[in-house]
C-alpha cells in the first residue's frame, strides 16, 4: 500500500479560512471558498523539543511508513502527523526513508547499472596508534590521494586507510540515514496535541467567526469599480 500524507489527520488539525472566490467575475462579492490555512503550522515547544527525556530514539525497519509507527507507539495509526512533524518532515517523499520498491526504481530510473558501481567517493578508515589512541576516524570524505602520517613509538609512520564507495552504496548510506528518527514518548503525546490546539486557534478580530474558522476580505468590495 502507498503512503498519502495527505490523507493523514495532521491536515483536520488546520483552522480554517473562507476566501474570497475569484473564480468568475459574475459571482456575488458574498461568494467565498472555505480553505485550510496552510500558512499556521505547529511549531513544538521549545523545552519539549530541546529536552532528550521526552524522545525516544527509533531505527525504521523496512517498509514502516508514519502511520505504523505511530500505531506502535500510540496505538493510533492517525497520529502520523506527530511522527512526521516531530522529525520535521516536509516532503515525505524525500525526507522518508524510500520503500524497497521505491528504492529500486529510483535507482533504475537515475543510473545504469555500470554507474551504480562505480566510484562516487572515498572515505576514510579508523586508524589507531600502537597504544590504541585514535588517528584518524572513519568515515569521513576524502580523496583518493588522502594519506595521514603521525609519530608511533618515536617512529614517523604514514598511512592510507581509505575505502572506495560506489554509487550504489552511497544512494542506500543516504536512504538508511532517514531511518534514524527520534519518537516523541507517549506520556508527553498529550501536551503536544493540547499545544497544537492552541495554536491552532484564532483569537478574536475583525475577521474572526469561530476559533476554528475566520474570514478574509473580499477584494471587490475594497476596490472602487
Amino acid at each position: 500500500m502507498v503512503y498519502d500524507a495527505n490523507r493523514n489527520a495532521y491536515f483536520r488539525q488546520f483552522s480554517e479560512l473562507e476566501y474570497p472566490s475569484l473564480a468568475n467575475d459574475r459571482q456575488s462579492i458574498y461568494d467565498y471558498n472555505r480553505v485550510k490555512n496552510i500558512f499556521r503550522r505547529v511549531v513544538i515547544r521549545e523545552d519539549i523539543l530541546n529536552s532528550y527525556v521526552t524522545f525516544e530514539k527509533y531505527s525504521i525497519q523496512g517498509d514502516e511508513r508514519p502511520d505504523n509507527i505511530a500505531e506502535r507507539f500510540y496505538e493510533d495509526p492517525t497520529l502520523d502527523w506527530v511522527v512526521l512533524i516531530t522529525n520535521n518532515v516536509i516532503n515525505i517523499r524525500d525526507d522518508w526513508p524510500m520503500s524497497n520498491e521505491d528504492f529500486y526504481n529510483y535507482l533504475t530510473e537515475k543510473y545504469t547499472e555500470s554507474q551504480l558501481s562505480n566510484i562516487h567517493h572515498y572515505e576514510t578508515l579508523k586508524i589507531l596508534d600502537g597504544q590504541g589512541r585514535l588517528i584518524q576516524p572513519e568515515g569521513y570524505q576524502v580523496d583518493s590521494t588522502h594519506s595521514v602520517s603521525f609519530l608511533d613509538g618515536g617512529i614517523l609512520r604514514t598511512e592510507t586507510s581509505i575505502k572506495s564507495v560506489s554509487f550504489l552504496q552511497h544512494e542506500i548510506a543516504l536512504n538508511d540515514k532517514k531511518r534514524e528518527i527520534n519518537v516523541l514518548k507517549p506520556e508527553f503525546l498529550e501536551l503536544l496535541i493540547r499545544d497544537n490546539r492552541r495554536i491552532m486557534e484564532y483569537q478574536p478580530s475583525q475577521q474572526f467567526i469561530n476559533p476554528k474558522l475566520k474570514k478574509t476580505e473580499n477584494p471587490r468590495i475594497l476596490s472602487p469599480r
